[in-house]
């Protein structure tokens, strides 16, 4: 934990200039047009004039056709959002249909829960991870980089009725399955004895971290373990 404290004192975040990232989040700045039948979000007013327009991936690998929206975080004190969001280009409007979808309230509470697990338990900078949404797409461990699908939590937090996604337990349990397989691919990229040992020297190493976590997050341990086991103990995608 002081190591990583160190490191981000050495080269904390910076904002970044105005720009796309500004204009992409501002669903104010960002109106659908019709192009051949589907709706498009494109810059209006202001927001066109400064290049508001999204530039569409040709790749239709699922996980891959994605749209960079911008940086988020949890925290409202002025620092610097810091960890990267993508979204499914053909489904890109949902995400600036608050009213309806709420998914930039998700990905900003899926924030917070990535950052203290990653932070707390692994001692892993959660910046290092690019969180994206596409339903039925896997996460993945591509060139040394994590990146962590949210239509899952998106899912659970419907079926469970949840304000926050914070409230339940499955988000954390999530992202620590998730960490414990990607994490363990640095040292393997392949499936296989070798990698199953890097994934049971994480949970050892990481339990009373994880312990703590769950506890000063006000979760039972040994109720969390019996009800999301498969997230804790399985494979993870």
């Amino acid at each position: 934990a002081e190591r990583l404290e160190a490191r981000r004192r050495a080269a904390p975040p910076q904002p970044e200039p105005e720009g796309m990232d500004r204009v992409l989040r501002r669903c104010e700045a960002v109106e659908l047009a019709d192009v051949e039948g589907r709706k498009v979000p494109v810059g209006k007013g202001e927001a066109a004039a400064e290049g508001a327009s999204v530039v569409a991936a040709v790749k239709k690998t699922p996980g891959y056709d994605l749209v960079r929206v911008g940086n988020f975080g949890e925290r409202d004190d002025g620092s610097p959002p810091d960890i990267a969001f993508f979204h499914n280009r053909p489904t890109l409007s949902q995400i600036y249909d608050e009213a309806t979808h709420r998914r930039q309230e998700l990905v900003k509470q899926s924030c917070g829960a990535l950052r203290d697990v990653c932070d707390r338990v692994f001692g892993f900078d959660a910046a290092k991870v690019t969180l994206f949404y596409e339903r039925g797409a896997a996460s993945r461990f591509v060139r040394q980089k994590l990146l962590f699908n949210l239509a899952p939590v998106e899912q659970h937090k419907a079926a469970k009725g949840l304000a926050d996604v914070r409230a339940d337990p499955f988000v954390y349990c999530y992202f620590y399955g998730l960490c414990v397989h990607k994490l363990a691919h640095f040292f393997d990229v392949v499936h296989g004895t070798r990698h199953d040992f890097f994934m049971s020297e994480y949970r050892a190493h990481h339990a009373l971290n994880w312990v703590q976590l769950l506890l000063r997050r006000g979760f039972e341990p040994a109720a969390v373990e019996r009800e999301y086991r498969h997230l804790l103990w399985a494979v993870v995608d």
